[in-house]
């Protein structure tokens, strides 16, 4: 059986790892991803994913976050046939948690409260945009409906009017 080759990553100021050729190459910093300059908070969530998502897709992993790039299976039949932890699942389970304390990083309290139990990177976005992208829908259909009222108001003089 002809193994797999492997791609050896290295630079001065990143970890050396090793992967196998078909899986995703990516380097991550030593210590952490770069510092967000502006933390999650309950009124800030485009801004703060507007910084996100660029370092994310710059260090090769938002497939990670996305749930693009999946775990692969903890034990692989090595060549004597027996079962043996894999290290490309190994890999994969470093890089998400360094993923995810990376996120959590870069969350205020309150919105940390709500991801404490985020086993994932994955896990952890979900709950993310569950609770902030809903929010932003409801608050930009309540920024339009106030527009369009503004709108009626101005062209039949006021509102009482309008509601006659």
């Amino acid at each position: 059986m002809v193994s797999e080759p492997f791609i050896t990553m290295a630079s001065s100021s990143s970890v050396q790892t090793m992967f196998p050729a078909s899986s995703l190459e990516i380097t991550l910093p030593k210590s952490h991803l770069p510092n967000i300059s502006i933390k999650l908070a309950s009124n800030n969530y485009l801004l703060w994913k507007a910084q996100v998502i660029p370092v994310l897709r710059g260090y090769r992993v938002l497939g990670y976050v996305k749930d693009e790039v999946p775990c692969p299976e903890s034990t692989i039949i090595g060549e004597n046939g027996e079962l043996q932890t894999n290290p490309t699942a190994a890999m994969w389970l470093r890089t998400d948690q360094l993923i995810l304390g990376w996120i959590n990083s870069s969350l205020s309290d309150g919105p940390l409260s709500q991801v404490i139990n985020s086993e994932s990177s994955h896990d952890a976005w979900q709950v993310l945009e569950t609770l902030y992208q809903r929010q932003f829908i409801v608050s930009d259909k309540r920024y339009h409906f106030t527009g369009r009222l503004f709108t009626q108001s101005k062209s039949f003089g006021s509102i009482s009017l309008w509601c006659r």
